[in-house]
């Protein structure tokens, strides 16, 4: 069982933090700036991402990929956490016009590149997709429960009409809506095109780990008492709870290892935008996703594996 914990931790969460110290290394010698991480950012959201998970659906037996009751429970996971933070953050008395910021750190999460990356390294091309599922789920929660707890708490007025149109043009919700189409209407496409956009989208994973570790390099890690509240609830607390009371529910370990890498995932970066769009403090929330990180990496290392030795199958 040692060697086996052992051999996941370097087989599966080593190259993803590696990954994140490189991008960190780069930024301190000045090989990659500021400039370099938005544009690549960018790009990885909007063209390298959507290609990986297109091609991964579309190469996939989508039969009995993701049961219902994963989805199901996944959801109720991330809104009994959403609901959970608010009400801890009354309870805890901060301040109104930080409260939707606590609540935003606690249950927004980095599915998309932290996750996946971790699924893919897993799971392989089945990570690839499962992954996707589960990110276009997160992401349409968090957009709308964001935007829910975040006017709540300032002065704008609720506007989910235009929230529920942008994720319809978000460009991973896109692909992994058509990757799903082309597969069912068993779609064929000439071998150079799937090999192109197997590159396109093999350039995702490493590109933004290097973006996440360019952007803690120049990060602050002090925290207010009550932000870190928030990153315990988000990287520690939710997760572990959700995955024991899985267990209990019945889900196999697979199905455990999904749900625990996807629920410990850091608070996402697009926090930071939603926060300072509202006129929010985006400091705090800059400093949440960086602590956020560091630590989602450490209790990930630690609990994969012992999810994988104590519910082995």
């Amino acid at each position: 069982m040692l060697l086996e914990t052992q051999s996941v931790i370097l087989d599966v969460a080593a190259p993803v933090l590696l990954m994140i110290a490189i991008g960190a290394f780069l930024r301190r010698i000045q090989l990659i700036n500021d400039g370099f991480i938005l544009i690549s950012s960018r790009f990885v959201f909007q063209v390298s991402m959507p290609a990986l998970f297109f091609f991964g659906m579309l190469g996939s037996n989508l039969s009995g990929l993701i049961s219902v009751n994963l989805a199901v429970y996944f959801i109720a996971s991330i809104l009994l956490t959403f609901l959970f933070s608010w009400l801890l953050a009354v309870k805890l008395g901060v301040a109104e016009r930080q409260r939707g910021i606590f609540v935003q750190i606690a249950f927004r999460g980095n599915c998309g590149i932290f996750s996946v990356a971790l699924v893919v390294n897993m799971f392989g091309p089945e990570g690839v997709a499962l992954g996707g599922v589960m990110s276009g789920l997160s992401v349409l929660l968090f957009n709308v429960l964001a935007e829910i707890i975040l006017t709540r708490y300032s002065k704008g007025s609720l506007r989910l009409v235009p929230v529920l149109k942008s994720l319809l043009k978000n460009a991973l919700i896109m692909s992994i809506v058509l990757g799903v189409v082309a597969n069912l209407a068993a779609v064929t496409l000439p071998t150079f095109m799937v090999k192109t956009g197997s590159l396109v989208g093999g350039l995702s994973l490493p590109l933004a780990l290097i973006c996440i570790g360019g952007s803690l390099a120049t990060s602050g890690f002090s925290l207010h008492k009550h932000v870190s509240i928030a990153v315990l609830c988000k990287v520690a607390l939710s997760p572990i709870f959700f995955t024991m009371l899985g267990y209990y529910l019945g889900f196999g370990q697979k199905e455990l290892l999904f749900l625990f890498v996807f629920l410990a995932a850091p608070t996402a970066a697009s926090a930071y935008v939603t926060a300072v769009a509202k006129g929010d403090d985006g400091k705090s929330t800059a400093n949440a996703i960086a602590c956020s990180t560091l630590i989602s990496s450490v209790v990930i290392v630690l609990f994969v594996p012992i999810i994988r030795v104590l519910i082995g199958e």
